[in-house]
Parts: C-alpha cells; structure tokens; sequence
C-alpha cells in the first residue's frame, strides 16, 4: 500500500481507532512546468528561440481522515493547519511497487477541509517544492587521502611483475555515486582537515572544484554543490579564499558517477564526505 508523509506527518494509516488515506498527490507524478524561454516576434508569427528551464514543482495532498472521537478529529486537523509558509517540509511517497521518492516542499496556501459528521474530513494541502526533482532514498560514501611513496624499482636478481614505483605526493579517493534516475542532480560535499587545497572532481564528465586554502585538524568545509555554496564549520562562506571550478559543479549524472579528490598534502584524518541519492526523476 502506497504511504504518503508530509512533514513526519504519518497520512496512509489505518488502526482501531483512526483511518487515514491520502487520495491524491497532484503533480507528484506530473512533469515540472516549464519557462519556455521563447519570446514572441513583434508583428510576425512565431517566436524568438530560447532556452528553457523548469519551474517549482506544485503539489497538492488531497486524502480524509476519520477518528474514533471528535476531539481526536479535530487535533488530527489541527496538526495539518499548523504547517507553516516559513518551514521546508520533507515529502516522501513510498510506493512498493516504484519504490520512495521525496522532495522538499514549502506551503504556498491555507489547508482546506470539509467535514463528514464531527469525526471524519477531508483535506487538501498546497505545496511547492523549489527544486522540482525528486529524490530517492539518501547515499553516503567517504574517501581519504593517503600518502604516496616511490615504489622499489628495479629489483636484482629480476622478479616479475617489475615494481618500477610511483612519484611521491598524494594518491586520490574515490567515491561512487549512484543515479538510477532520469535526471542529473548534484550531490553534497564534506571535507574535514587538515588538509591543504583539496580538489573535488566528478571523473565522468571532468567538471572539478577547488578550494585554495588550509582546511585545519578539527575544521570542515560544507560544499552544497546545487547552490554553489561553500561553508566553514557550515556557517562562515569562503568563497573569498578563493574558490575555483570548471564545469557544472560535480552533477551526478545518469547511470552513475566517481567522484574523486586530492590535495597537496595528506592526513588520515581529511574525509571526504559524499551525500547522494540512489536515483533523481524529473
């Protein structure tokens, strides 16, 4: 059976005492509107070509609830109407026969019911989801960096294979990302220190990030790659050390990604920390 949650709110329920069904998510499994971009030609037909992008994701939860008491109604209501405009509220639909999917999503109207007797009623709930993909369950991968030493050449009497060694520096860590999807999506970034301008780079399609500056032991930088912000502690930005890219900021694309890093220096106390999900949908 398909359960919708909004907000930790539990809407697909049924026990001795309270039935809950959410009869639609409106949008949920609609494409995203779109800005086309175009612009009208004046006294022709047609329209200037353009590029376009997709908007915000609008949904609606529609469902009904009954409760075995009055009182019991009317606090199930209440919970729905005290979702806040100034909140951002996980939605997840996990359906078994497609798996879980989610989305953040803001309210962008009042919640309407229409009551059946004094125990049951149903709802509707208007939200919005900036970002207009949605996402599968959570990933997590973490990398070091180890210290790279020369190998022991050519060794006498000869002996196979030849070890004919690497230069010394910094070998990179990996890790992969996977998008089952059918959408790119970008990924958020941790490092924690020491370690001195580590470089972030997403291997299938050569876009990197750099940091240009000493990340100390105890200190972490905080990399959301979708809204190119890059965070001391989480809190202080340091895009003024500064920080340098190419490409499109490490978006996952589909099928799957490697995401690597190096440093100028290692500790085995640097992580990189790779938050993703198993697939991203439009």
């Amino acid at each position: 059976m398909r359960t919708v949650t909004v907000g930790g709110i539990l809407l697909d329920e049924a026990t001795t005492t309270s039935v809950r069904a959410v009869a639609d998510v409106v949008g949920w499994l609609d494409g995203p509107p779109v800005r086309s971009g175009l612009q009208a030609k004046a006294q022709q037909d047609g329209a200037w070509d353009g590029s376009g992008s997709r908007t915000e994701r609008p949904l609606e939860v529609i469902g009904f609830i009954e409760e075995a008491t009055a009182a019991a109604a009317d606090a199930a209501l209440r919970e729905l109407t005290a979702l806040r405009p100034q909140a951002v509220y996980e939605v997840v639909v996990d359906n078994p026969d497609v798996g879980v999917l989610s989305c953040l999503a803001r309210l962008v109207g009042k919640v309407t019911s229409e009551w059946s007797g004094d125990r049951a009623f149903e709802y509707a709930i208007p939200l919005a989801a900036p970002d207009s993909l949605l996402y599968g369950p959570a990933t997590y991968g973490s990398a070091s960096l180890a210290s790279a030493t020369p190998g022991a050449g050519r060794i006498w009497p000869r002996v196979w294979p030849t070890d004919w060694g690497i230069p010394e520096g910094v070998t990179p860590g990996a890790v992969s990302v996977p998008n089952a999807g059918t959408a790119a999506y970008w990924p958020r970034l941790r490092i924690d220190g020491p370690v001195l301008n580590p470089v972030v780079t997403l291997m299938e399609t050569g876009a990197w990030v750099r940091i240009n500056g000493a990340i100390l032991a105890g200190q972490w930088v905080d990399m959301d790659m979708a809204n190119r912000r890059v965070l001391l502690q989480g809190q202080v930005s340091i895009r003024h050390w500064p920080v340098t890219f190419s490409g499109n900021w490490l978006a996952v694309p589909v099928g799957s990604g490697s995401i690597t890093w190096t440093a100028d220096t290692a500790d085995p106390a640097a992580l990189l920390h790779v938050f993703g999900h198993e697939r991203a949908v439009s």
